[in-house]
């Protein structure tokens, strides 16, 4: 496995262990062994607390393998599931409708009278407001679900 591998795994052990032994042992066991397992032994990254893992550089596999195991293992009630599916599914969209805009054939030509300055940060306006809104939204529910256990 490569490096990056390891990290991601890394990160969600040490997620995982600031969320406690009631939500490890939630998940399959041979699924927690194997987190172990791959789990780099050169990157140990520590956290203080969930609060400020939106702060925290922590890879976007990370948290979406921690958002999986939100919905498969530790959603409550199926309304919660649905929720969380909804939330999923709003910023797939709002993905895709970024995508079809960027590469639009329309815009295509529309584009090369912009200076390249203007089309790059533009990009990296819209990938950052896409992240933190993704993050945010994701740490929420999290927030939102350890509240309530």
């Amino acid at each position: 496995m490569d490096s990056t591998t390891n990290e991601i795994y890394s990160e969600v052990y040490a997620i995982l262990q600031i969320l406690g032994q009631n939500y490890i042992n939630k998940l399959p066991n041979k699924l927690y062994e194997m987190i172990e397992k791959e789990k780099s032994n050169t990157y140990n990254p520590t956290y203080d607390s969930i609060d400020n893992l939106a702060s925290l550089n922590i890879k976007k596999e990370s948290i979406s393998m921690i958002a999986l195991f939100h919905l498969n293992y530790w959603c409550n009630s199926e309304e919660e599931k649905q929720n969380l599916k909804n939330i999923f599914n709003e910023n797939e969209i709002k993905h895709q409708t970024s995508l079809k805009e960027k590469y639009s054939t329309d815009n295509l030509f529309k584009s090369k009278t912009k200076s390249n300055t203007e089309i790059e940060n533009q990009e990296i306006m819209l990938i950052q407001q896409e992240q933190e809104n993704i993050f945010k939204r994701l740490l929420n529910k999290i927030k939102k679900f350890l509240k309530k256990t």
